[in-house]
Order: C-alpha cells, then structure tokens, then sequence
C-alpha cells in the first residue's frame, strides 16, 4: 500500500507533469496520478523523460484518462473508444498500469435523453471495447466513484463487463455526494478496488439539499478513513492510496424529486445513515472546522492546498503503517 499523490491537488498552481514529479518527491510520496491531457503537446522526449525519472525515484504513475459515457456527450461507442485508442500506448511508454476515468457527474443522474439506464448501458459497451484493449496492452481501466453512481451501480457495471482489465478507482469521499455512506462503499467496492483518491470531506444541509466539500484535511471530516483503509488493506494491499484535496463546495439538489427517483437503490437505513453524516457535518461547521460557501469563495485555496499538503502526506503515511503493522499482511 503506497501513498501518492492526485495532481488535482495542485491543479490551482499550474504544474507539469515534471515539476508534479518533483513535488511528489519533495513530500516523501510514492507515486503521482494526474490527467493526460497535462502531457498534450508535450513530444516523445518529454515522456520518456518523464518516464525515466519516476523509475529512477521508485515512483509509480497513474494516467486519468477520457470520459466513457457516451450519452455524456451524445458522441457514439465508436467515437469514445477512438478518442481512448492514443491512451493506451501512452501509459505503456510511461509504466502506467492504471488509466482512470468516470462516468460523468449529478446531472447524468436525471437526464430525460437518454436516460441514466440508457447511458450505463452504452457506458457497459464502450468498456467492453475498451477492456479488449487494456488486455492487448496489460492495462488496467478504473472507473472511479464520482459523484455521478452509487457503488452499487458502479459494481454492476464492473459485473457486466466481465473483465480482467476494467476496474474501480475508490474516491473515499464521493459517495457522501450521493447519500451514501463512504465506509459502506468501501465494503461494495474493495473487490474491485484497484486504486483511490484519497480524501476527507464535510456536508452539511442547505435550503435546496446540502452542500458537499470538494476536500478536507484528512482525518478532519466525516470519512472514517480508518475504516475504509482498513476494508481495503484487506481486500488488496497493493491498492495506492493518491491524495486528493480542493476547495469549493458542490450544491447537492437532495429535496429535487428527478434526482431522488435517479436511485433505485436508496433504503430507509441507507438514508439514516446518511443523514447521520448531515447532522454531524453541520456540528462540524458550526465548530468552525469548514469554511461556509461565502467564506470559500473569499479564500486562496491556491495557497491553502499546498500549505496543508505535508499534513496530508504525514497522516496518510501514518495511517498506513498503523494499518500494515495492525493487520500485518505484506509490506507497505
């Protein structure tokens, strides 16, 4: 279990994959997963330099890839799968075994045209395709958990797959943008768990639903990550844990009936739990722990991020050690 990093952390700052490359290593960090559109334009030399100096430092790298849900974009399977094929030499050339990518966010929730049915299905065959590929390649796809399915959803499309080669990335705290409690997602998905982002977050209840932070200093939310990395310790040693952290808030519409009539797997004790997390969130807010949404527009999150990364690392680690050293079953 290695500890990384998720460029999206220091996305404010503008970084390339070099100077990513560098900061991980700066903060004691095992690996960096950033977007592969950060590498467009850049030539072959660059890659490989790329490549060659996260061997050189014992860095493993994760690629994000393109977006597979067709209905997203009203493009065709066959136009989402073209727009992948560059990707998988890509992540070749740079010992990338992983390329992520989602399904979308809450507004494919409750589309009219096509439906959320509709768009998990053409979703399935895209990574059907896709995974044919990944195998020709050794290549694992991770779709990640993403404010836009529950984990049941997301597992039924891994199932019905059927491949080797398609995956889960476990963002620890985005089922908590879809009413669903992060550490029962962890139990859904570790076995298809192949890496994660690894974040904390905080919600609390607004006139419209509630609001869900995009980050929060790790063990200073509501995940209990404890838990969750527990769960997946279990379940795959070698997961990555890849630090996530942003700010800003996303408004989620829970009193919106289209958007509640989107889950089909929603249940009274589901929903009590969550609302558990509601009522904690706002003692946390109330405790002055999260900024509210007019304070996190006023804020230099461009400043705080990287001033609070260390922190993030420090904890990360020792969590991990405490979990390896607990449950004694491999090396970190």
């Amino acid at each position: 279990m290695k500890i990384g990093l998720d460029a999206l952390t220091l996305k404010a700052v503008s970084l390339d994959p070099l100077a990513l490359l560098q900061q991980t290593r700066a903060h004691g960090l095992e690996g960096l997963h950033f977007s592969a559109r950060l590498l467009q334009g850049r030539d072959e030399a660059y890659v490989d330099r790329l490549s060659e100096e996260a061997e050189a430092g014992g860095l493993y790298l994760e690629l994000a890839g393109a977006g597979v849900n067709p209905g997203q974009s009203g493009r065709s399977v066959a136009e989402v799968v073209a727009e992948w094929k560059p990707l998988f030499p890509l992540a070749r050339r740079l010992n990338a075994p992983i390329l992520n990518t989602c399904f979308g966010l809450l507004k494919e929730r409750t589309l009219s045209s096509p439906t959320l049915a509709e768009q998990i299905d053409l979703t399935i065959e895209v990574l059907r395709e896709l995974g044919l590929i990944a195998a020709d390649f050794d290549l694992m796809i991770t779709m990640e958990l993403h404010v836009d399915l529950t984990s049941l959803e997301l597992v039924r499309i891994i199932e019905e797959v059927d491949s080797e080669h398609v995956g889960v990335n476990l963002d620890t705290a985005n089922a908590l943008g879809l009413l669903e409690d992060p550490v029962d997602a962890a139990r859904v998905l570790a076995p298809f768990v192949h890496t994660t982002h690894f974040k904390d977050t905080c919600i609390y209840p607004t006139q419209e639903g509630y609001n869900w932070l995009g980050g929060a200093p790790l063990g200073r939310g509501l995940v209990d990550l404890p838990a969750v990395v527990e769960i997946l310790y279990q379940a795959n040693p070698n997961v990555h844990l890849n630090i996530e952290d942003s700010g800003g808030f996303i408004p989620i519409p829970m009193y919106d009936e289209a958007f509640l009539d989107s889950f089909t797997d929603l249940t009274p004790t589901r929903m009590a739990r969550f609302v558990r997390h509601l009522w904690r969130g706002e003692q946390q807010l109330r405790a002055g722990l999260h900024p509210r949404p007019e304070e996190s527009k006023d804020l230099d999150w461009a400043t705080i991020i990287p001033a609070r990364l260390q922190y993030n690392v420090d904890y990360a680690r020792r969590l991990r050690d405490e979990t390896v050293a607990r449950l004694g079953c491999g090396a970190p």
